[in-house]
């Protein structure tokens, strides 16, 4: 299946990425968190939850996927800069995990599926990987709505859905 991430990861997207962490992007994890967690991060991009997941289990380990390599590497020095070392970062399709079923006491995904061609089976994917009794955590937010009207921001949702369907991908902001 065609991996389509239509904003990219480019350096820009990545910087407005990088200043999530657990506390304010996935605070609903925080009181079911143990330190010798095993948690999976998918859709890590820059890493920043990833590494602030793997600074809370610091007697487990989190690894973080994101479908290409471009940022890996920032993740890893990151990660290296930071000194946190319960922690791998590697290339993985969603739809397709490359993990045995119930390894992870945690899989979470942030913004992710919203942009992926099915959905549902990428939660499936997350449930095989999660341990029995384990937790699966999404984030989304698929519906954008803003007032009062701006003619910039229409503009702006008008653009993205063009490009997100000459990406090819179906899931359309607000539709």
């Amino acid at each position: 299946m065609t991996q389509i991430y239509t904003t990219d990861h480019s350096a820009s997207v990545l910087r407005t990425h990088s200043w999530r962490t657990v506390t304010n992007s996935a605070p609903y994890l925080l009181p079911h968190l143990k330190p010798d967690m095993k948690i999976l991060d998918v859709g890590c991009g820059p890493g920043s939850i990833t590494i602030s997941l793997a600074k809370l289990v610091p007697d487990g380990h989190v690894t973080g996927v994101e479908y290409v390599p471009d940022p890996l590497e920032g993740a890893r020095a990151l990660a290296q800069a930071e000194g946190v070392s319960n922690i791998t970062f590697q290339e993985g399709n969603i739809h397709a995990l490359p993990f045995e079923d119930n390894t992870f006491d945690v899989v979470h995904v942030h913004q992710v599926l919203q942009h992926i061609a099915d959905p549902i089976h990428a939660l499936s994917e997350m449930r095989r990987v999660a341990k029995e009794g384990g937790i699966v955590a999404c984030r989304e937010s698929a519906e954008l709505s803003w007032y009062p009207d701006s003619v910039g921001i229409s503009k702006w949702r008008e653009v993205t859905e063009l490009m997100q369907r000459a990406k090819g991908e179906v899931h359309i902001l607000g539709g």
